[in-house]
């Protein structure tokens, strides 16, 4: 069990939760000074987490000192910050934490809120080139939007956090597109065109378009990665899985030459292979039986990751588990379809979270769905495991499983 940080520790007991508005940040980050570094703000409903990894990677092998703020975390907290794809260590962490510690209690911060304020005196002691800030919910409202970023993407926009975002899928559009606003330059991923309108109608720099001013064809899937040509003439691989992943790296590859190239005033080589791996993205545990750990939580995402193991014929039982704010219908549907066309059995574990959903009612959620074979466990033994096997739903199932 790694030591907890004092960041964490001094949250400890206080209330965690999301608050409107952006003055308390605002004006902590303008006391502390801001940023003297070029940065990118990576927004989406899913593959921010890859995208924001992978720019990291492609800066960092142009030579750059390259900070990145993530979240949520895994494992640990230093899995949130990193220096050159390394997390900090609690050490630096902590004494981060104590001289930004006055401005947090001035201005009332919140757990996320602190968390940035934190990675920006990290990333000032270890005197940065650059940093990628990846948006922890939605855009217009999330702390990471109060900093001034050179280049904004998004990766993706569908149906999530629509209690706070909206519930239409141009109500989260509208919300994700506040990134872009004062940047200089933007990257979209491969969204629908009432994105791309949202997107325009507060941002009138360059943008990017994945299908039309870059692309990936030729992809090939395996258990040990993707490739594929980049504007069909660049040949790329990444350990990444997924069809999905092909375009977060094309995504990621446009973002950062355009970063480098008009920020540092250098060519950007292009690398050839991208070598980051990403706890809790179609992760495999093991090889023969399969057994995946995908962090995927809402339909979009779940849809995807079926998707890539029907691709590589993974075909077996489901470990599930989610929070009440996710739309469990039709997640479950989804686990239902797959399950349907496997025959396995659907395995339910229940979170240690207060937005965790009840195992009993999954279980119903799931009957409705259509699964009839259905248990509830304690924890997921992954040596223990005999069939090709898919453990999914939520961030926090991660801590329900044994790996060893």
């Amino acid at each position: 069990m790694s030591v907890k940080t004092a960041f964490e520790r001094y949250f400890e007991n206080k209330e965690f939760v999301w608050k409107p508005g952006l003055e308390r940040i605002e004006k902590a980050v303008e006391e502390f000074g801001g940023k003297d570094y070029p940065s990118i703000i990576v927004a989406g409903t899913n593959g921010k987490g890859s995208v924001s990894h992978l720019i990291s990677e492609a800066l960092i092998k142009n030579g750059l000192k390259v900070g990145l703020f993530t979240s949520p975390h895994l494992f640990r907290f230093n899995e949130r910050i990193k220096v050159n794809l390394k997390e900090v260590e609690t050490k630096e962490l902590d004494e981060a934490f104590y001289s930004v510690l006055p401005l947090i209690e001035k201005f009332e911060l919140t757990y996320f809120e602190a968390s940035l304020l934190l990675a920006l005196e990290v990333f000032r002691k270890e005197k940065v080139d650059a940093a990628v800030f990846e948006v922890g919910l939605g855009g217009r409202l999330d702390a990471t939007n109060v900093l001034n970023h050179q280049i904004a993407v998004l990766t993706s926009v569908s149906l999530d956090h629509t209690n706070y975002l909206g519930s239409s899928l141009s109500e989260i559009a509208r919300e994700k597109a506040e990134v872009f606003r004062g940047a200089p330059f933007g990257v979209l991923g491969d969204v629908e065109k009432r994105v791309v309108e949202e997107v325009r109608s507060v941002f009138d720099g360059e943008l990017h378009l994945y299908g039309r001013d870059f692309w990936a064809d030729g992809i090939n899937v395996s258990i040990s990665g993707t490739s594929f040509y980049y504007m069909g003439s660049v040949p790329l691989k990444t350990v990444l899985i997924g069809e999905y992943q092909a375009v977060n790296t094309s995504v990621a590859v446009r973002a950062s030459q355009l970063f480098f190239e008009e920020f540092f005033r250098k060519h950007f080589l292009i690398p050839k292979e991208f070598s980051v791996k990403l706890p809790g993205r179609f992760e495999v545990l093991r090889e023969n039986p399969p057994v995946i750990f995908d962090v995927a939580h809402n339909e979009e995402a779940l849809k995807k990751l079926f998707e890539t193991a029907e691709r590589l014929g993974i075909s077996g039982d489901v470990y599930y588990s989610g929070l009440k704010d996710k739309e469990q219908e039709k997640n479950m549907k989804i686990v239902s379809e797959y399950l349907k066309k496997s025959r396995g059995t659907l395995y339910l574990l229940q979170i240690e979270n207060e937005r965790a959903e009840n195992v009993g009612k999954l279980r119903e959620i799931a009957v409705k769905s259509g699964t009839k074979n259905i248990e509830i466990i304690d924890r997921v033994k992954v040596k223990e495991l005999k069939k090709p096997s898919i453990i999914t739903g939520s961030f926090y199932i991660g801590g329900l499983v044994e790996r060893g």
